[in-house]
């Protein structure tokens, strides 16, 4: 019991530090404006609202060294919403211009220039489209899994992307299989820009795995957007 008072006296102690240049500390980023700053702002700006909404609850105040309280507090709320606004904006923004660029895609070849982070968008949208819930997950130490599906049916489906100009051979599909493994995954399915060799097909035979080349992956989609136009 002791050592859960220190650690919450600490945190009220920091929170009580932080809060009163929360402006500095979540708008910084602003300066120099950094790709991809806005989901690190939000991030933060929703720890100081969780402390914030603590310290209502203390019965010492909450000082402020620069703006007087309450409006440091509605000035910070209000911070939040617009960073929100732009962020909900931003993000609608971007999925229109990842639709444009697919529907005007005529062939795999089209898609080549995008950059692996889109394609892995692509593809993460194609199965939001189909009304599953799909996430992109790739980075370092994703052993191979660049999406996550929350199926309709409750199953768990794993998605590798590989936006390439090749071909993919059985070794990258055993790679993929051993991933699935050790997600425990449902269904896997391997989606790529590029084509499959007939190895890799005959050995992804019986499993449950499939696979999307290129122009797979188009005619897919298509199928998709027409049907979730209706």
């Amino acid at each position: 019991m002791e050592l859960f008072q220190v650690v919450s006296l600490t945190i009220e102690q920091v929170i009580r530090m932080v809060f009163p240049i929360w402006f500095a500390v979540i708008l910084g980023p602003l300066v120099g404006w950094r790709k991809n700053a806005l989901p690190g702002m939000l991030a933060f700006w929703g720890l100081l609202a969780v402390g914030r909404l603590l310290l209502m609850f203390s019965s010492n105040p909450v000082n402020s060294y620069m703006i007087p309280e309450p409006l440091n507090t509605i000035i910070f709320v209000l911070t939040g919403l617009v960073l929100g606004i732009i962020s909900f904006a931003k993000k609608s923004v971007d999925r229109q211009k990842l639709h444009r660029t697919v529907d005007k895609a005529k062939k795999a070849q089209d898609i080549l220039d995008v950059s692996p982070a889109q394609f892995e968008k692509m593809v993460a949208e194609m199965f939001n489209l189909l009304g599953h819930k799909a996430r992109r997950v790739g980075h370092s130490g994703d052993h191979g899994i660049d999406v996550l599906v929350d199926a309709k049916n409750g199953e768990k489906w794993v998605v590798q992307c590989k936006r390439w100009r090749g071909t993919i051979g059985e070794p990258e599909l055993r790679d993929f299989y051993g991933a699935m493994h050790h997600e425990k995954a449902d269904k896997g399915m391997f989606v790529t820009t590029g084509k499959f060799t007939q190895q890799a097909r005959d050995w992804s035979k019986g499993k449950p795995m499939e696979l999307l080349d290129g122009d797979g992956f188009l005619k897919t989609w298509r199928k998709v957007k027409a049907v979730s136009s209706k």
